[in-house]
């Protein structure tokens, strides 16, 4: 009973506020942009995840107002994947993904911090 509750509270991620996770679902469109302000500056952690459509390569973007701080790229048949872009400033971030084809798929993009 110990191991299980230990085991649990290892894979458990810390709960945030909602202001701390924005998150978006895009069904089907071409441009995908989760917009927010009041991050703090620091790290941030992107999570998103490509759902019924072709496996093709993804490219995401994180911007902040002074310009592109953070590019990734996943395969669109990968399981949910999560990255984090350090030293970005505070203010309003622009988490965006702009491939002609994205509106092939479910697309779910969030951030924490």
């Amino acid at each position: 009973m110990v191991v299980l509750a230990l085991s649990t509270a290892l894979v458990t991620p810390p709960s945030a506020s909602a202001a701390n996770n924005p998150k978006l679902s895009c069904y089907k469109k071409v441009v995908c942009q989760l917009e927010f302000g009041g991050f703090p500056g620091g790290t941030l952690s992107v999570d998103a995840d490509a759902l019924n459509g072709p496996n093709k390569i993804i490219l995401l973007r994180v911007q902040t107002d002074t310009g592109q701080r953070c590019v990734t790229e996943f395969w669109a048949a990968d399981p949910p994947r999560s990255w984090v872009c350090h030293n970005l400033p505070s203010g309003k971030i622009r988490v965006t993904t702009t491939e002609a084809y994205v509106n092939e798929y479910d697309f779910h993009v969030g951030a924490r911090w």
